[in-house]
């Protein structure tokens, strides 16, 4: 992938920083109003320095030459009783501001942060299926809730950054006016001692890349060990599974450690150059300054007090470009992420399905899942006429899923087409198309919620009756009421608490439950025991009357009765026909029919 530059990432970030503009105008606002506060204040040394080094006033320029008149008739115990009570009220007023300001700033951060969340996962709901067959959900699950947190640090730091500029500007021009030739010698030393900040900014962006990349990790052993710890624990590699997870601990740990250390570094640094600096700035003054006589001395000490007030805000500043740095690898990740639309989109057409007039028909389909592998299907040609039940069998891998996941538009043919009534699949909005589709699947997914819940997943404004409707013709009504909390009782990650059959029976309700008109049954009951097998085929073929069914089988009794019946082999349809035309024209049809026949045989002889 390529990565984006820095120009294409600021131009991203502008996007999200026009969204907020309201806030980010009223953080600057504030940001100009402690800078303002902070340049009135240092000016209170003023009139607590007149006189020192020799009598009379400070030849100060404009406009600092403004303030002593208002203390010139004080006395000196006034003059600090005066000065105390302003101090007070401008660092109220500046606290005031501030407070203020950060909340504006923490509000930016907190959604920025929801801001790049909802942006990556609206980009992860729209994507292709075929995106997830490349990546680990580990790396997505980073990107959205780890990568979203560093850019919401980042989009905080650089907000607080315009306060601390504007300080510094404010100060710099009074420093400017005070002397122009230290204040040149000054920015002279400090724009040197910056020059680490290059050297810092680089470590910390390639310490930032790691850490991602470690937190990536992470996160995806993470994940595989709560979603295979059955697996783990059957094969007892426990202690296999900890040593990886500390391994991507301690890498994580090690980059993280790698990040914070340059990012320390560069406040002592700066602190370091920012006293030399200083210091070379008093050698020069007490040159540049001698032509004010006694009256240097004030100057000397204004000048260094405001130097002063500008240090911890520059040492703050880069230690925070610094910083930025290292979060910037996260914001390029988001934004290499959400641009990908017009590669992973589904491309969706305008037409409304409303219903199916005569059939459904796959013509010279040809499909792989990605480029460079070998073809799933190949050349594929059939007809699925409607209110018939059409049969889909053959070896393991030879495509019948395939099938289903190109009707459903999870994937597009790269050649053919797949027509509706003649028509091309692909110019049909894909959600009106979906509506009409029930599906009923090997591999049931149940969201650990209610059974209310799951059964409504497919239509949530369904009516109690509408629900009940769907759960007695799914045979699954008789095991709800005896649940501890029926329809209420919540039923774990991926369904844990029910058995396989039940989970089956909820998916069946949850399928029907909008009425389709047609219906697609994935090797629906190859995972079951016997009983479950026969409680749930009677749901399915009760369900299947009058609809137009496709039933990708492994057990053949399922698609006996079917009107036509595709055998698919290597990615290719090698026979069809009714059940009883198959058994006469021989072939791998009626050698997996004679083979099944074996093993049932067997069981009964076993049990027996």
């Amino acid at each position: 992938m390529q990565t984006l530059s820095t120009k294409e990432n600021i131009k991203q970030i502008g996007r999200f920083l026009r969204r907020f503009r309201g806030v980010i105008i009223l953080i600057v606002v504030f940001g100009i109003a402690v800078s303002l506060t902070e340049s009135v204040g240092v000016t209170l040394v003023i009139p607590l320095l007149e006189g020192v080094g020799g009598a009379g006033s400070i030849p100060l320029p404009f406009p600092f030459n403004q303030i002593s008149p208002y203390f010139s008739e004080m006395g000196l115990k006034q003059r600090i009783q005066v000065v105390a009570i302003l101090m007070v009220i401008i660092i109220a007023l500046k606290s005031f501001l501030t407070y203020v300001g950060n909340l504006l700033i923490n509000r930016l951060h907190q959604s920025s942060i929801k801001y790049y969340r909802m942006l990556c996962f609206g980009q992860l709901i729209r994507l292709k299926m075929g995106y997830f067959n490349a990546q680990r959900l580990g790396n997505i699950q980073s990107l959205i809730v780890t990568s979203a947190d560093y850019v919401g640090a980042l989009i905080c730091s650089s907000a607080n950054i315009i306060t601390k500029v504007f300080t510094i500007i404010f100060l710099l021009v009074m420093l400017f006016l005070l002397s122009w030739k230290m204040t040149f010698v000054a920015i002279l030393l400090v724009g040197i001692s910056s020059l680490a900040l290059k050297y810092l900014s680089r470590r910390s962006t390639i310490a930032g890349k790691a850490s991602d990349i470690a937190v990536q990790n992470i996160n995806s052993t993470l994940l595989d060990v709560l979603t295979g710890m059955k697996i783990i624990h059957l094969f007892n590699r426990e202690k296999d599974m900890i040593s990886k997870f500390d391994g991507d601990a301690e890498k994580y740990r090690e980059t993280l450690f790698n990040l914070y250390k340059t990012r320390d570094l560069a406040k002592p640094l700066f602190e370091f150059t920012g006293v030399a600096s200083l210091a070379l700035v008093m050698i020069v003054g007490s040159f540049v300054l001698e032509s004010y006589g006694n009256a240097s001395l004030g100057i000397l000490l204004i000048f260094l007090f405001i130097f002063f007030r500008i240090m911890p805000l520059a040492i703050s500043f880069n230690v925070m470009r610094v910083s930025i740095a290292g979060q910037w690898p996260f914001l390029t990740r988001i934004h290499e992420f959400i641009r990908q639309k017009d590669k992973l989109y589904i491309n969706n057409g305008v037409r409304l399905f409303s219903n199916l007039k005569s059939c459904i028909e796959m013509r010279r389909v040809n499909f792989s899942y990605n480029t460079n592998e070998a073809i799933v299907l190949d050349d594929i040609s059939c007809f699925i006429p409607k209110g018939l039940k059409v049969g889909i069998v053959g070896p393991s891998g030879g495509g019948k899923s395939t099938i289903v996941e190109l009707l459903l538009r999870f994937y597009d043919p790269q050649k053919g087409q797949i027509l509706i009534d003649g028509i091309d699949l692909r110019k049909f909005d894909i959600n009106s198309w979906r509506n009409y589709i029930g599906v009923v699947s090997q591999d049931t997914f149940l969201f650990n919620d209610t059974v209310w819940a799951n059964i409504a997943f497919a239509k949530p404004e369904a009516s109690k009756a509408e629900i009940e409707k769907a759960v007695r013709r799914a045979h699954a009504y008789d095991f709800i009421k005896e649940l501890p909390e029926k329809y209420d009782t919540i039923l774990g990650e991926r369904g844990i608490r029910l058995s396989g059959g039940q989970k089956q029976r909820i998916a069946i309700a949850r399928a029907i439950l909008t009425e389709p008109e047609i219906l697609i049954f994935d090797e629906a009951t190859s995972a079951l025991d016997t009983e479950s097998e026969q409680i749930v085929q009677e749901a399915l073929d009760e369900i299947a009357r009058g609809k137009t069914v496709i039933t990708i089988a492994h057990r053949l009794s399922t698609v006996y009765d079917s009107d036509i019946i595709l055998v698919l082999v290597s990615g290719k349809i090698i026979q069809q026909g009714t059940h009883k035309e198959l058994l006469q024209q021989g072939g791998l049809y009626n050698r997996l029919v004679q083979m099944q026949k074996m093993e049932a045989e067997d069981k009964e002889c076993v049990s027996a």
